[in-house]
């Protein structure tokens, strides 16, 4: 970490960092709770089908990039924040994709106790 400049502030690039891990942090936890929804919706779905909730993960990176498209472009809006980028884009689809799938995997595991 680079020293503080005088006056005590943090350096430029300390800055910069902070501003990109606080960025991350939000778009993780945006996209894991984005998952999470996703599989409790799947799941309530089969459930009025009156259908079980069982076997694999029945969603698709596919449909984690739609999700992610349309809820984490109104996140960043609303916090007044620029929009995604590519890379950012990929890790808030592959951080859904898995929260969904963990998600499921323990709904599965719990009624086939």
């Amino acid at each position: 970490m680079r020293p503080a400049i005088e006056g005590g502030l943090p350096a430029e690039g300390d800055v910069a960092s902070e501003v990109s891990a606080a960025r991350r942090a939000i778009i993780e936890q945006s996209a894991d709770s984005l998952g999470r929804t996703w599989a409790d919706g799947c799941r309530r779905e089969l459930l009025q089908e009156g259908r079980r909730a069982s076997g694999g993960w029945p969603g698709t990176l596919r449909e984690a990039r739609a999700r992610v498209e349309c809820a984490l472009h109104v996140e960043m809006r609303g916090r007044k924040l620029p929009a995604i980028t590519e890379v950012e884009r990929e890790l808030a689809v592959r951080t859904t994709y898995a929260s969904a799938r963990n998600a499921w995997r323990k709904c599965v595991d719990a009624t086939t106790r």
